[in-house]
């Protein structure tokens, strides 16, 4: 069995998978023209072109997609294999998700999932930015949005649940808010989401600017806001039920009106080829299922 050159395959993959010589290569901390060169190398190898050269980029041919789909494939095996045996007999499981997202949901349930699977670590990577999952190596992300996301598979894992609260002291003496209260400047966002939008539209909201008020890195600084009496925060119910418990906040008298919005795991697709990490998403995925079932309940 004749093998091609392992740097060319490793540097045709990544030119295939972002469809650019230029982030390929920045992905490798190489050059652009070092990257040209281990695909044309290659491609004489195999004795077929795998791109078409357009004027705009790159597109694969047929023989190339489906070597793309194979090199992925093996250098995945591959790398998940140098991982473990670099770990030793452990296995490790990394996930990004918010550091809201980490406290309020995912860690809670870590240490069940940890007693059926006590061979494996599971390192959460807490951030409010995108991840690469490939540049970063990151095994998983969870993301909060309308999907989908380009080249990874995604997988639903809740809904939000969505409340619109604040400070009795900013409607009193009403004992909750409502529609009416609603207005831009009063708006208390949380990172770059795009909830209050999504909320106002299905409100039937038009007269409300919801590009306005502030934004906060994540929830817990719109939830301090509210408390505070700046406004109103649209957070997840799970977030304050404590504050409501207690009056602390109240929330909004309005109809049901579901935003389409919702938490999903995402993954690249040879990520499941290894058993640890299709243990974990079995399982996180499985989690998201009982609690939907539980809240509608």
């Amino acid at each position: 069995m004749k093998l091609p050159p392992l740097i060319a395959v490793r540097f045709f993959e990544a030119t295939a998978r972002h469809r650019s010589v230029r982030e390929a290569a920045r992905e490798l901390h190489v050059t652009p023209g070092a990257v040209s060169q281990q695909v044309r190398r290659l491609e004489a190898f195999l004795g077929c072109a795998l791109f078409e050269r357009l004027p705009r980029g790159l597109a694969l041919t047929p023989a190339g997609t489906d070597y793309q789909a194979a090199c992925g494939e093996a250098l995945a095996r591959i790398g998940h294999a140098t991982a473990r045996l670099a770990a030793g007999a452990r296995h490790v499981v990394r996930v990004s998700c918010t550091a809201d997202f980490a406290a309020q949901w995912l860690v809670p349930r870590l240490q069940h999932f940890l007693q059926q699977a006590p061979e494996l670590d599971v390192h959460v990577n807490s951030t409010e930015r995108t991840v690469d999952l490939q540049a970063e190596d990151m095994h998983f992300a969870v993301r909060h949005g309308l999907g989908p996301y380009a080249g990874l598979q995604a997988e639903w894992l809740l809904s939000d649940d969505l409340i619109a609260v604040c400070s009795p002291r900013l409607v009193a003496p009403r004992p909750w808010a409502l529609l009416a209260d609603v207005t831009g400047p009063r708006l208390l966002h949380h990172g770059r989401r795009d909830d209050w939008r999504l909320w106002c539209q299905a409100q039937g909201l038009a007269r409300v600017d919801s590009g306005q008020g502030v934004v906060f890195a994540g929830a817990n600084g719109a939830v301090e806001a509210a408390l505070a009496g700046q406004g109103l925060a649209l957070v997840p119910r799970a977030r304050v039920g404590r504050e409501l418990a207690t009056r602390a906040l109240v929330g909004l008298q309005a109809p049901a009106a579901p935003v389409p919005l919702g938490y999903r795991l995402v993954y690249r697709p040879e990520a499941l080829i290894d058993p640890a990490l299709r243990r974990f998403r079995d399982w996180v995925v499985g989690e998201g299922l009982e609690a939907g079932s539980i809240s509608a309940g």
